[in-house]
């Protein structure tokens, strides 16, 4: 079974069931799928039945609300089932923006705030419009990739068109930045 860190699970394939399945058909799935993973049943292997039956609780948590399963679909489509960390692995994201530093200085701290808000989001920390969900994710993939529109390697021209994608998403999304930031600064004074 694929860890969780590593891949998005698929979690309509986790309990053998269509993504159009309803909820009767979910719930089944579910609870047949505890049935065998249960860590009572697995004193075998208790590590992996805890892991995965963390993984199946969350997966119907996901799976029966109907806005969360519409944030998911449509995460599971943008990523296609790949490892998300090879589609916007962290390391690289930053290392892309330190090189940038000169053309983005004046958005730096927004497009910090903006990959949190996205990570959060599809970590189910903060609470966010699949649309614009889908929205940051695809801004930040623009930014990534090398072959955009004008492709990076063209010295300063080829950030610009970067720049203008995430400063149009940063700029129309400010009320969203705001809120997010009002949830982390209310986070971290707990």
């Amino acid at each position: 079974m694929m860890k969780k860190s590593e891949k998005i699970v698929n979690y309509y394939e986790m309990f053998g069931i269509s993504a159009n399945a309803g909820s009767e058909e979910l719930r089944r799935a579910y609870h047949d799928q505890l049935k065998i993973w249960h860590p009572d049943k697995n004193a075998d292997r208790l590590s992996e039945a805890e892991e995965t039956t963390k993984i199946l609780n969350q997966a119907y948590s996901v799976l029966s609300d109907p806005e969360r399963r519409k944030q998911y679909d449509r995460m599971l489509h943008f990523t296609k089932g790949k490892d998300f960390g090879k589609i916007l692995n962290e390391k690289e994201f930053w290392e892309k923006v330190e090189k940038a530093a000169p053309v983005l200085k004046r958005i730096l701290k927004d497009l910090k705030d903006l990959y949190a808000l996205f990570v959060d989001s599809i970590k189910g920390r903060y609470k966010l419009h699949p649309a614009i969900t889908g929205i940051i994710g695809g801004g930040l993939l623009y930014f990534i990739v090398p072959l955009d529109l004008v492709p990076d390697y063209i010295p300063i021209v080829g950030l610009l068109d970067d720049f203008a994608v995430l400063s149009a998403i940063i700029t129309s999304l400010q009320d969203e930045l705001a809120g997010y930031r009002k949830f982390k600064d209310a986070k971290t004074t707990q």
